[in-house]
């Protein structure tokens, strides 16, 4: 190998450690600077467990929010009708929080209210009290 001897090898070896020094210093964030900080996370968003329950199972998307038998589902099952919870004449056996709740386990025969024998007790009593509070 023929090696030139005209070429510097001092002043391009600093030059390099040079750079390297720079690359290094670049990445290093300084002691006064402030970190970015990203924005806090939003509130937490309480939901009562009984109301948790009536959305979480489906019974807002026919019955509604307020209960008054206008949910989301309301347009596809137009010719049936849906209770409405603020009256207690449209309640099938009764309007009792226990009569609620046995509807919620065993359903409604022949009707699109299936039984939700899948939900723990305490889940059903706290969506039979929480319709049972939308009676006017």
């Amino acid at each position: 190998m023929i090696r030139n001897q005209n070429f510097p090898k001092k002043p391009f070896r600093s030059f390099l450690k040079f750079l390297i020094l720079v690359l290094l210093l670049n990445n290093c964030s300084s002691e006064n600077e402030t970190p970015k900080k990203e924005p806090p996370p939003p509130p937490a968003v309480t939901v009562p467990f009984p109301e948790a329950m009536y959305v979480q199972n489906g019974c807002a998307s026919c019955h509604g929010m307020e209960g008054n038998g206008r949910g989301t589902r309301t347009a596809l099952l137009a010719n049936l009708r849906i209770p409405n919870f603020q009256d207690k004449s449209t309640y099938i056996y009764g309007s009792t929080k226990e009569a609620i709740a046995k509807t919620i386990k065993n359903g409604v025969p022949g009707t699109y209210m299936k039984a939700y024998s899948h939900m723990r007790k305490v889940e059903i009593d706290a969506v039979a009290e929480y319709i049972q509070k939308m009676q006017k």
